[in-house]
Formats: C-alpha cells, structure tokens, sequence
C-alpha cells in the first residue's frame, strides 16, 4: 500500500518536525497541486508519484467494483495518476498481512470490513495513520474536506490510540426488517419499545398461527444479533465487549446481564420465531420471509440484496430499529464499516490518499447507494428507497461499533465460546440463566488458557 516513511525534516529553529507535521505539509502540498492540476488538465500527479497499487474486498463482477472501476477510470484521466487494481475478494487483507512486516508491501491502498483492517492492520502496528486525510480538499465540491464529510461518530469507531486506520465509504448496520406493503399498519406506527413490539407479535403470530420472525439459526451470527441487541438494549454501550473480555466470566452471570437475555429467552417460549428456524439450512427460512410466510426479520442492510430475487410481488422494503427495553432507554444503532486502508510501509502513500479523497466525492461516492443499493457514509447522499429506514435511524442516534468490536478485539472467544452456546440458547436448548452460567464457565476457561 503506500509509501516510504519521508525523511527527517528540521524546522527553523533545527528541531526535527514530527511525522504528524511533516505528513502534513507534504499533504498540503499534494492536495493543492491536485486541485491545480486537475483544473488544467494536467497529467502529474505533482508529489513524484505516478501510480499506486490497490487490493479490493470486491470481485470485480461486483456493484461496489463497477462503481470503483469508474471512479478509477476517471481519477487517472483527471490527475494522470495510474491505479493497478487487483480485485482479491472478502480474503484481501488476510493475504495482505505475511507482507505487511516486509520491505515489499505489494499494495498502497487496501479496503476491507472495519474488524479485518483492525486485526490485521492497526492491531499488528502496520498501519499508516490517515488522520492528515481529513485535511485534504474533496476534488470538484468548493469547502469540502474528507473531514468535512465523513461524520466524526465514524471516524471515532475507525481510530485506536490517536490512529486512524480506515476511512470509510460504506456503513452496514442492523435492522428489523419487514413488509411494508403487507403491513402498513407497523409502516405508519413501528414499534418503539420492547413492549409494542411484543404486543404486535402476539397479535401477528395468533393470526398467522406461527411465529413471525424469521432466523435461519444455523447462520450463528445471525443468531448472535439477537442475543447481543438484547445486552446493548439492557445494558448500554460497550456491555458486551466488557463482559466478553471478563476473565473471571462473572459479568456474564450477573443479574443485569441474565435480565437482558431473557427477553430473547422469552421470544422463544412464546415461539415466537417460525417454525423451523432451529433446523433451518440458509437461506431457507430468509427466503420463505421474502414470499411472506413470516414477518419480521432481523438482520444487516444487505437484507434487501439478499432476498430481493426472492421477494413476493409489491413487497416494500421496511425496517426500524431493534426496540427500546423502556421509552426514551438507549437505542445506539450498531454499526460495521468498509473503507480504504494503507499499509504502514507502503510505497505510494500520497497518491492513494489522494485517491481516497477522490472517491468520497459526492459524483463518485453516490455509486455505492444508487448502483450498489447501500449506505454511504456522506449524509447528503441519500439511501436507496429500500435502506430509507435505516439511513434515518443512522442519523438521529448513537452509533456503536458492531457486537462492541468484539470481533475486533475477542474474535476467537466470539467464535469458539459465546456462538456455539448462543445457539444452543436461541434454539431453546438452554435458558438464559444456564446459558449465562455455562457462557461465563466457558468463557473463564478460555481466557485462563489465553492469557
């Protein structure tokens, strides 16, 4: 990914700059040669670097690449900058990491999900902090900086001890989904607390005579938005990951924490998911939710993307936000983002960033909500119709990081401790209060051989 580390400069006075300081004059000097450059046509990039190497999350079959590939087309046009594109898949960063600690970084410019560019990239040390990013002029829009755009609730989720180590061009968050045309009464007046949302699953599962809710349970991650919705909601911000990480696993046994499980405990008593879920082969029961055999069905915004070819005719795509335990209580969305990275040792450095900058222009950033159906980041672009909701639901509250980064921070006890038990609960093998004690044994077992 970018660039040579620069050399050591000295100030007036003989004192040498930070690497803060120096960054950002070279930046200053960068992003006023792009303006000029762009605006007479010319083909350098004015900071000594003519190309740069990019590795994608995308196949580039993708909307988000087709969206890319024009945005690069035209960023080598403007600024005679070249890009080498290599369109690696969900993999990138994984095979970008036994470089990354080298002298031959074969990428300046990575994007990826937030969690693979945290454990790969800033977790490591191996990555180039982009906060002088945020200086820099968005091509085209009079007053505009990266800054200026990209809302400081995500930028404060992509920074760990002063480093910001992704600037994003996509958000996914979590919703509840459902049919607005088949259910116009919820469209007028969603749930807002637990309560209303309980008193209308009654009311749709006594008419349906099944459950409404949709999971296909052998997805466990779809399962464990369930469970860690629950904690958030009961809880607050950060429950979950404190709890995760108790080495003792006394917080997972702790009243508040078994109080909040035992409103999933609950739905599943009251069967209120669809019958089948717990023996379900995705995306089984997620398409039956599309044809209308249940109602609701929580999951991220790619929800529409994934059902659509298999949605009955009409349907309208809805959604609000996982319910409040109490009125007025906390209702954080969480929150994943994907976005550009670059390697602390990359080569080219200026020109990715310059690139960077380049893209979150409103012309090429709009790509990813009207062709690639998803969120921006940018609140002046608007959602797709059928991720209205969600955008709305971005914008007027708290974001938080996706299950509190614990995929981040605690990936293999996510994966090897809290799912397979988490399943366990949400199929109603186990009660909350034995899931928690069986969580927090597990959870102390692990964390002994961890540490």
């Amino acid at each position: 990914m970018s660039a040579a580390r620069p050399s050591v400069t000295v100030s007036e006075s003989g004192r040498p700059l930070s690497r803060r300081a120096v960054l950002g004059a070279v930046l200053a000097t960068a992003a006023g040669l792009t303006a000029a450059g762009c605006g007479s046509g010319s083909t350098s990039s004015g900071d000594g670097e003519s190309s740069f190497t990019y590795w994608s999350m995308w196949k580039q079959d993708e909307p988000q690449a087709k969206v890319l590939k024009a945005a690069i087309a035209q960023f080598t046009k403007d600024t005679g900058v070249k890009v080498s594109v290599q369109w690696k898949g969900r993999q990138v960063v994984q095979q970008l990491a036994p470089t990354l600690n080298t002298s031959n970084v074969p990428a300046d410019l990575v994007d990826s999900a937030d969690r693979f560019a945290y454990a790969q990239l800033q977790a490591t040390g191996q990555a180039f902090d982009l906060t002088p990013v945020l200086d820099l002029s968005i091509p085209g829009e009079k007053g505009h900086t990266v800054g200026g755009v990209i809302p400081a609730k995500y930028r404060d989720l992509s920074t760990t001890d002063g480093t910001l180590w992704q600037i994003p061009y996509e958000v996914v968050t979590t919703q509840v989904w459902y049919d607005g045309h088949a259910l116009p009464d919820v469209a007028a007046q969603p749930p807002a607390t637990w309560a209303e949302f309980t008193d209308l699953l009654a009311t749709r599962r006594a008419r349906r005579g099944d459950g409404p809710l949709a999971l296909d349970a052998d997805v466990p991650d779809y399962a464990a938005y369930w469970t860690y919705y629950a904690v958030l909601r009961g809880l607050g911000p950060g429950a979950f990951a404190k709890a995760a990480k108790d080495k003792s696993g006394a917080l997972l046994k702790a009243d508040g924490f078994v109080d909040a499980l035992r409103h999933i405990e609950k739905l599943v008593s009251a069967n209120d998911f669809t019958k089948g879920y717990d023996g379900s082969k995705w995306p089984a029961v997620q398409q039956k939710w599309a044809k209308g055999k249940s109602d609701f069905l929580l999951l991220g915004t790619f929800a529409p993307s994934e059902t659509a070819e298999f949605a009955t005719s009409g349907f309208t795509y809805r959604s609000f936000p996982f319910p409040a335990f109490t009125a007025g209580d906390n209702t954080a969305q969480d929150i994943s983002l994907i976005g550009f990275s670059i390697p602390k040792k990359a080569r080219n450095t200026a020109a990715a960033q310059k690139f960077i900058a380049y893209f979150l222009a409103k012309e090429h950033l709009s790509g990813i909500a009207s062709q690639a159906k998803n969120i921006t980041p940018r609140a002046d672009i608007a959602a797709p119709t059928e991720l209205a909701d969600a955008q709305k639901a971005l914008s007027s509250g708290t974001v938080v990081k996706t299950l509190d980064g614990v995929k981040e921070t605690a990936a293999e006890w996510y994966t090897k401790v809290f799912l397979p038990l988490n399943t366990e609960f949400i199929t109603g093998r186990l009660t909350a209060k034995s899931f928690a004690g069986k969580l927090a044994d597990g959870s102390a077992a692990y964390w002994k051989t961890a540490s």
